[in-house]
């Protein structure tokens, strides 16, 4: 087990997400000023190159000694992304007639489409459900699985009840209970915290509406700048008292506050040549006092200094009052026409409206802007966080088994793996895969196997299961008592 203090120093290096060191290296330098610069993407990828000794620094976790026990490992193995267990189904309502037998399958057929570390794996997970009674039960069945909405089309599993696919119902978990409220689950021990009592997927399967909450609205449109200036800017300003008022964004890229209460924002000016661009909302959300007398600007520019005035520059500027749930519903409308047909396709929007919601309400967001925490003052900030956050998912279906009967009920997916990032070396080229057997199950397991096919391309590095693929042992029978195994696995250098 992890002590205390191996938990901070892992929690310090490893809380800088996945979609912020991708975006890094697609994201161009833009100049920002003040307390805030709107530059996270690039921030994180500097923090995992320059950045280690500093974390642990002002962690107060230096000088340090011994090792860690590792995220998602108790063997010493440390994986800097943790995807998160292959989780068990689950009955709705626990029916002790009900029993059940699982055989999970490792697929290791998939093309490597990653050269550097990641070699997906396809789940083929498959449970024999048995009616131990005389009498025909319809049961309502969960099956969970982890990811996130920005990876959910290829994440999410085909259900099937006696080989015919089942329609299921998408649920979309969240935060843990109060006091376990995880951004991201970084190994099997936040899991078992997040699944072992039940609240998680209570939660999940509930919905989190809004408070009433009435806004002021400045949405900007009608744009225009000289065509000479392609890179024309357009900023408001203006001063308020921080303890009384707060402000989101949407479509402004820069941000600047001063401690006097000063607050400037700005976007680039859209151009009408690039109609995906031009029609998309800019919207201020003023939240308690409204921003009073405000200035508007143009520069030639991002950068919002005096001597890079540009005349010219001009937008519409309409206020309004309104409740900040319909705005938040704006926005996703906008959101959903720009993203929809790439990460989001799978996403339904009221689901990841919901999911929205609850990332207000249990992170308590609206007292953390008053209380000068500007870590989420765009609004794209906060959708990032919601895509992006990994989460436990829940599909919902229904099967009957016959008194003294069987159903074969099986999900298929794939499996991304837990690994290191191409900056290390401890594990390099190892993928991780865990299996829950029992969390957060109410299924009674007479019987649980495993086995590995398509294994010609890649070796074992560790495991619990007992494979042995040297002497053709791929597949194994798993005690049920215990909670975790797991499979690491290196691919093999043609």
């Amino acid at each position: 087990m992890r002590t205390g203090k191996e938990e901070r120093i892992f929690r310090a290096l490893t809380d800088i997400k996945d979609e912020y060191i991708e975006e890094a290296a697609k994201t161009k330098p833009v100049k920002r000023t003040g307390m805030r610069r709107y530059m996270r993407p690039l921030a994180a990828c500097l923090a995992v190159v320059l950045g280690i000794g500093g974390i642990l620094m002002m962690s107060g976790l230096l000088p340090f000694g011994g090792s860690g026990g590792g995220f998602g490992h108790d063997e010493g193995d440390t994986f800097m992304h943790y995807e998160g267990p292959v989780l068990p189904l689950t009955l709705i309502q626990e029916d002790s007639d009900i029993s059940a037998e699982r055989n999970i399958v490792y697929d290791f057929s998939l093309p490597r489409e990653d050269g550097l570390r990641v070699r997906d794996v396809r789940i083929e997970d498959r449970y024999i459900l048995t009616n131990e009674s005389y009498e025909n039960k319809t049961v309502e069945l969960l099956y969970p699985f982890t990811g996130s909405f920005q990876e959910l089309q290829e994440q999410m599993p085909v259900v099937s009840v006696d080989g015919k696919i089942v329609s299921s119902r998408l649920s979309a978990g969240g935060y843990g209970d109060e006091g376990e409220k995880f951004f991201r689950p970084r190994g099997f021990d936040d899991y078992r915290s997040l699944l072992e009592d039940g609240s998680y997927q209570k939660n999940a399967l509930s919905s989190y509406p809004l408070p009433d909450q009435r806004v002021t609205v400045y949405a900007f449109s009608d744009f225009e700048a000289p065509s000479e200036y392609p890179a024309a800017t357009y900023a408001i300003s203006f001063t308020v008292d921080p303890s009384k008022t707060a402000v989101l964004t949407y479509g402004f890229e820069g941000m600047e506050f001063r401690e006097s209460g000063f607050r400037r924002f700005s976007y680039s000016v859209p151009r009408k040549e690039n109609p995906s661009h031009y029609s998309r909302i800019k919207y201020l959300i003023v939240l308690g006092e409204d921003i009073g007398d405000y200035t508007l600007k143009g520069y030639k520019t991002g950068s919002c200094e005096e001597d890079n005035l540009l005349f010219g520059v001009s937008a519409a500027v309409t206020r309004s009052e309104e409740d900040l749930s319909h705005v938040l519903k704006v926005i996703l409308d906008d959101y959903f026409r720009s993203y929809g047909n790439g990460e989001l396709l799978s996403v339904p929007q009221d689901m990841f409206y919901d999911a929205l919601s609850e990332f207000f309400i249990r992170s308590d967001l609206l007292s953390a802007l008053y209380n000068g925490n500007y870590n989420f003052t765009a609004m794209e900030d906060i959708l990032m966080e919601t895509k992006g956050m990994q989460r436990v998912f829940y599909l919902r279906f229904s099967a009957t088994v016959q008194g003294g009967g069987r159903v074969t009920v099986t999900a298929d997916y794939r499996k991304k793996p837990s690994h290191d990032y191409s900056c290390s070396r401890k594990n390099n080229d190892i993928q991780g895969y865990d299996t829950a057997t029992r969390l957060g199950s109410g299924l009674a397991f007479r019987k649980l196997t495993a086995e590995i096919v398509k294994s010609e391309n890649i070796e074992i590095v560790r495991q619990n299961f007992g494979f042995n693929l040297e002497k053709g042992m791929t597949k194994t029978e798993l005690d049920p008592t215990v909670e975790r195994y797991y499979l690491e696995i290196r691919p093999k250098v043609p």
